[in-house]
């Protein structure tokens, strides 16, 4: 019995949808849907046999479908950058903006009434739960499918993903808002129904999160490779990236591909181990000296020095393999050849494809002078060093592996 939880984050939602494409065309067999906020319409959506039409509805989203809003009031919502973090100050700006009248989300609501089918899903035999919160007390309410009314699913759905500023109508007396001030990843549900089995489907939206800890529960994450937009960012490019990119996120998740950004069948060799052993000293005292490491054997450099270094450029644990570490640079090399990114490659094939479309991006500027060994990496430098350096990373990576070549643009040194 393997149950389904969404977590709530807005117009991140779209990513979920693409996901739950991938469960499907796999052959996993939901029996159980919980959710916050756009997690829950999309999990109705989900529920009711309908994850092509919530896909259609997401490739084609516009701000007008969710907001009743001018272009110059989105503009606005668009430019607040939603972190949980910033959660209070965006409160205040909405206030402001909609001078206490709320946001109208009429557009949302009717959406919910023609796409929602409350019969559907009921008959439809799965356990479906959401999570709202009652504004009058800020009482969390963790509800399925028999503990809402007949008639009412909608008005809940929509009392879930009201987030605060939204204008909200009461749901049977009562103003609810956005589920995520209580629970925005509400396995607990699932949990309680007995699961043990559960897949979750990460958005990274703000809100709270409650821990559960219970013997012999196994929880499957399937989370963004890549940065999802703002949570009020509903524009049909965004979306489309999203629905993409959860595609090919459960895939990687559910059939243990590798890559960080890209997706990769896995092999069974030692290949950028051989890689790294492979690299000669004139190359790791040409890397050494840029990172102002120098006075010792070059292999201890390479692998003491210089490659933690570049955990640290690459924004990955200093304690990764030689594989991760790799497979991030082979990564930074094909996202400057223009590589298409949302599709599956045997490494073989994605080395080929570098070797077509690889072009040198080194260029003669000095940076040495630049780089702190003691601070790190400085931001607005990670692009700068990392095309600085690709073409070495290439010689040994992809292309003339074991055979250092200076480049004809080398690096200068201070």
């Amino acid at each position: 019995m393997i149950g389904l939880v969404l977590e709530g984050g807005g117009a991140r939602g779209a990513y979920q949808i693409g996901a739950y494409r991938a469960i499907q065309e796999i052959g996993i067999e939901i029996r159980g849907i919980a959710g916050t906020s756009v997690g829950a319409l999309n999990g109705a959506m989900i529920a009711q046999g309908d994850a092509e039409l919530a896909y259609q509805l997401w490739w084609d989203i516009t701000p007008d479908r969710v907001f009743k809003l001018d272009s110059a009031g989105m503009k606005h919502i668009n430019s607040l950058g939603l972190r949980r973090e910033s959660l209070p100050r965006l409160l205040q700006r909405l206030r402001e903006i909609f001078h206490e009248r709320g946001l109208d989300v009429t557009p949302l609501k009717e959406l919910i009434t023609e796409v929602v089918k409350e019969k559907v899903i009921r008959q439809a035999g799965l356990d479906f739960g959401l999570v709202a919160v009652s504004l009058h007390d800020l009482r969390p309410l963790e509800l399925f499918l028999e503990d809402i009314p007949q008639g009412m699913l909608a008005d809940y759905l929509m009392a879930s993903a009201s987030f605060p500023g939204f204008k909200v109508d009461p749901v049977e007396g009562r103003r609810m808002i956005d589920g995520g001030l209580h629970d925005n990843l509400p396995v607990k549900l699932l949990v309680d129904k007995g699961y043990q089995e559960i897949i979750i489907l990460r958005t990274h939206g703000p809100g709270r999160y409650r821990r559960v800890r219970q013997k012999g529960l196994h929880l499957t994450y399937i989370s963004p490779s890549d940065h999802l937009g703002g949570i009020l960012e509903f524009s049909p490019e965004r979306a489309r990236t999203n629905l993409r990119m959860g595609y090919y996120d459960a895939f990687k998740t559910l059939h243990q591909l590798k890559g960080f950004r890209f997706y990769i069948y896995p092999w069974d060799n030692d290949y950028f181990l051989d890689c790294f052993l492979s690299l000669d000293e004139e190359m790791v005292r040409d890397l050494g000296r840029l990172m102002g490491f120098k006075g010792r054997s070059y292999r201890r450099m390479l692998f003491e020095q210089i490659l933690p270094r570049y955990c640290d450029l690459l924004g990955i644990n200093q304690q990764s393999d030689y594989e991760e570490i790799g497979l991030r640079l082979l990564e930074e090399i094909a996202g400057r050849c223009g590589v298409e990114r949302f599709k599956i490659y045997h490494l073989e094939e994605f080395l080929n494809l570098l070797r077509a479309s690889y072009r040198d991006l080194s260029k003669s500027e000095k940076i040495f002078d630049l780089v702190s060994t003691k601070r790190g990496w400085p931001r607005n430098l990670r692009e700068k060093i990392m095309d600085q350096t690709a073409d070495y990373w290439y010689r040994y990576l992809v292309g003339t592996k074991g055979k250092y070549v200076t480049s004809p643009r080398p690096m200068e040194f201070k």
